[in-house]
Parts: C-alpha cells; structure tokens; sequence
C-alpha cells in the first residue's frame, strides 16, 4: 500500500480569499489600535496606568538617567527617561505622566520614547517578577541573576551583558523563544504521557490520545505565554505550534514556506505590532531556515538532521545577526557546540531550579563569560538583505540553498578576519 501523501492547504484561488480575510482582520485590530491610540492622545500630558518591565542607569547626555520601559494598559511599550535616584520598581505598576503630544501613530506602534514624571506606585508585584527574584535570590552573582532571569521569565538583560552575550553568539539560546518551547514541549509530553495512558485506556479510550495530549501539552505553553506577558518571540513561537498541529491533524503538509506564512499572517493581523518587533522577525527567519534544510534533506535520519541543523541555522541567521548588530568575538563559534549541549542544560537547571542547588553550574558559567571576548565588526547590510532573498529563493532552487550557505561561510570569514 502506498503512503499517503500530505497536501498544500490552499491552491491559487482558496490562497487569495484567505489572503482578503486575513486583510479584514488587520484593518480590524488596526482600527482599535488607532482608537486605543488617540484615547490615549486625548491629553496632551494625559496619566495613565503602566507596568515597569526594565529599569536601568544608563548616560543619556552624558548625565546618568534611569532608562525605564513601561508597557501601558493597552499594551503599547514606551521607554522613559526619569530620575538615576529611582528605587528599583521592575514587576510593579505605576501611575505615570506622559508627553504624548508629539507622539505619532506609527511611533505608538513600534513603542515610543517620551519624558514621563511617576505619580504613584502600587504594591503589588507582577507573577513574572515574583518568579525572577525568587530566580535571582538563588545566586549571589548579577550576571547568574541576568542569565538565568533571561532564561526562565524573560527579563532583559543590561546593555553589557547582552553585548557579551551576543558576541559569543548565544543570544538565540538565551532569550526564550520557539527553541525553549520545543525543549518545555518534550518536557511536559514525556511526564504527561504515561499518566494520561493510564486514564485513557481505562476511561475514555475511544478518545484520540496524542490530541487530547498535544492539548495539555498547548495548555501549558498558553499559561507559560500568559505569565511571561506575551513577549513577541513566544507569541510567533506558539503561534506557530498551533497552527502547525492543526494543518498537520488535518492532513497538510507543514514543512513548508506556505504554513510558515500561513502562521506568520494569522498573528500579524490579530498582533499588528508585531510587525515592528525584531525578536518575531528573527525567530521567523529562523524557522524558515530549518524548512529549507528539511525540504532537501528529510531523508537523513533524525539524528544526522538534529546535528546538521545546528550548523546549519548558525551559517544562515549569521549575515543578519552581524549585519544588524556588529558584535563578534572568538567564542562565538564555539556557540554551536554550546547549542547542542544546551539541549542537556536546560531541562537540567530548570530541575535544579526546583531545589535548593539551582546555582550548581553558576563558578563554570562565570569562567565561561570571563572568557568571553567582545569586538566591533562591519558587515555590509546587503549581506542580510542577500541572506533573507536567498532563503526564500532556496524553498524552490538548490542552487540558492547551496548560495545561502557559501554566503554563511564567507560572513563568518569576514568576521574572523576582522578581528584577527
């Protein structure tokens, strides 16, 4: 008997009236984006209810001033200059006064930065602030603190340490995305499966059981999502499960530029900000280049893709990486390695996390980041730009594949040989 085969879920004509729905859903939500936006610009100085997510000293004009990022009740994230004497108020919400006046409606999207002036703090601690500084409590390090805060509950990490951090090339390890939610996904699946046979072939066996497990299973990402506040890289990423669960379940084939865009358009119409975050373009980018790898080598076996693919995505997303942010250092291709045994790490400081000896690997870590070296480089941004075009091109032609990763190599090259 042959294998059936999966098929694309739409054909030329089905393709544009999705296209047209997901058109009206983001006129939709731009609508309210806009009336959220001039409630907003009602007063020129108008007070409004805000969560402090980072807090920072940082020189703005050569005068240290606290750097503060507030996402407002409706969402919207503004970054504030205010006084260096604030006590740390990260995880509380506060009545805050803001300069809008000049504020545009494209600048309220991406996120704006104004003068604002606190009126009031409130008690009350956010959950995700509540799990960081029982989180930090376990260290007695700043930048264990840091790491391992940007690890669990995605708190942002201070100007150095991220610098350090993205030029020994661990910045797509260390902030959460998609690849955590695989790791957390596996996780939950293999705790959760036996329990669940149990019931399933004694109570309800007529039930299909890898959906009702693949529901407990997005029911836990979804709580995760919620108490992480929906930081854009998690919304893509458990976008992306679900959508890819529902075409797979019904049939269509989902290792494809089609699903990926499918997914891709669904949040950007109901999420129109998201248009405007890096972090959702990057782990885009980033799923897209593991489907062109599996569209030419599925035939390996899983473990031969597994290790592959980790080279592969390293050569790919390093044009735009370097392109965008200049920062390389030696360490930085020592990253791969580093990924693979991340894949180990994680489960296991996440259960060390739950007991008193979370802080097992901190004298090991500490010597890692020491070791760290950080350098300034220049790759040309035509180089980015030339990587996403032939990611795309590489979904039809194996010539562009094989281009893609010539150019993968040669960026890296270049940034060897700059800081040689």
């Amino acid at each position: 008997m042959s294998k059936l085969e999966r098929v694309d879920l739409f054909d030329r004509k089905s393709g544009a009236l999705f296209f047209l729905f997901l058109l009206l859903i983001a006129s939709l939500s731009l609508s309210w984006e806009y009336f959220q936006f001039t409630k907003l610009k009602h007063f020129d100085d108008p007070l409004v209810r805000a969560e402090v997510i980072d807090q920072e000293v940082r020189l703005i004009g050569n005068k240290p001033k606290t750097s503060m990022k507030l996402r407002l009740e409706n969402g919207s994230n503004v970054r504030c200059a205010m006084s260096p004497y604030l006590r740390d108020l990260r995880g509380r919400e506060v009545l805050v006064e803001l300069q809008v006046a000049k504020v545009t409606f494209l600048d309220y999207m991406k996120g704006f930065h104004t003068r604002g002036v606190i009126y009031e703090v409130y008690p009350e601690l956010s959950l995700k602030e509540r799990w960081y500084r029982h989180i930090a409590s376990i260290h007695e390090d700043q930048t264990m603190r840091e790491l391992y805060g940007a690890l669990f509950v995605a708190t942002p990490m201070s100007q150095e340490f991220q610098a350090l951090v993205g030029a020994m090339g661990l910045s797509h390890i260390l902030s959460i995305s998609g690849y955590h939610y695989g790791i957390i996904s596996l996780i939950a699946y293999f705790f959760l499966r036996q329990p669940y046979r149990w019931f399933h072939n004694r109570y309800f066996p007529y039930r299909h059981g890898n959906r009702d497990l693949f529901f407990i299973v997005i029911g836990i990402l979804f709580l995760y999502l919620w108490a992480l506040e929906f930081i854009p890289p998690m919304v893509r990423a458990f976008g992306m499960i679900a959508v890819g669960y529902w075409l797979y379940d019904r049939g269509v084939k989902i290792i494809s530029v089609q699903t990926l865009m499918i997914a891709v358009g669904i949040l950007l119409a109901f999420f129109p900000k998201l248009f405007f975050s890096l972090g959702f373009w990057f782990s885009s980018f980033g799923v897209l280049s593991i489907f062109i790898f599996v569209r030419y080598y599925e035939h390996w076996k899983p473990w031969q893709i597994f290790l592959a693919l980790h080279f592969w995505c390293y050569l790919v997303l390093l044009p735009i990486s370097l392109s965008i942010f200049g920062t390389f250092g030696w360490w930085h291709m020592g990253s791969i390695p580093l990924a693979l045994a991340f894949n180990l790490y994680y489960p296991a400081v996440l259960a060390l996390h739950l007991t008193p000896w979370g802080d097992l690997f901190d004298p090991y870590l500490l010597k890692l980041f020491q070791a760290g070296d950080l350098h300034t480089i220049i790759i040309p941004m035509w180089m980015g730009i030339g990587s996403i075009l032939l990611a795309f091109g590489a979904m039809r032609w194996k010539s562009a594949f094989w281009a893609l990763g010539i150019l993968g190599l040669t960026t890296l090259s270049s940034a060897v040989y700059q800081i040689a």
